[in-house]
């Protein structure tokens, strides 16, 4: 940015709360990130891919499933593994890619395209 800026907080309303910053007389809105919600969906992202790589240990024998579970087949610990594992990646990995878009300020992702849940 060339020029004077200044910053004022903006009233939330209907939208999300964050910022107007002037430069030089045009009006541009810098929204704040929604960190709750990026946490959680780090936090999904995580944990996700920890159980499906912990599915896919057990599916090629790395991980001896009938020495924790023995009452069960390895076949049924993977595929919980698996399935709770992609329900949890998919969309901690979709918020954080969109977050990360969004920070890196390439065209056509804002921060206000995460969901958000207010409390």
């Amino acid at each position: 940015h060339f020029g004077i800026s200044t910053v004022r907080p903006i009233d939330g309303g209907m939208r999300r709360q964050g910022f107007v910053e002037y430069v030089d007389g045009e009006e541009l809105i810098v929204e704040e990130p929604p960190y709750r919600a990026i946490f959680l969906a780090f936090f999904l992202f995580l944990t996700g891919a920890s159980l499906l790589t912990v599915g896919v240990l057990i599916c090629t024998g790395h991980i001896d499933s009938a020495y924790w579970w023995p009452e069960t087949s390895w076949k049924e610990q993977a595929l919980t593994f698996i399935i709770l594992g992609t329900l949890a990646f998919l969309p901690g990995s979709y918020v954080t890619f969109i977050s990360y878009c969004a920070y890196r300020g390439y065209e056509g992702y804002r921060f206000s395209q995460i969901p958000v849940h207010e409390d």
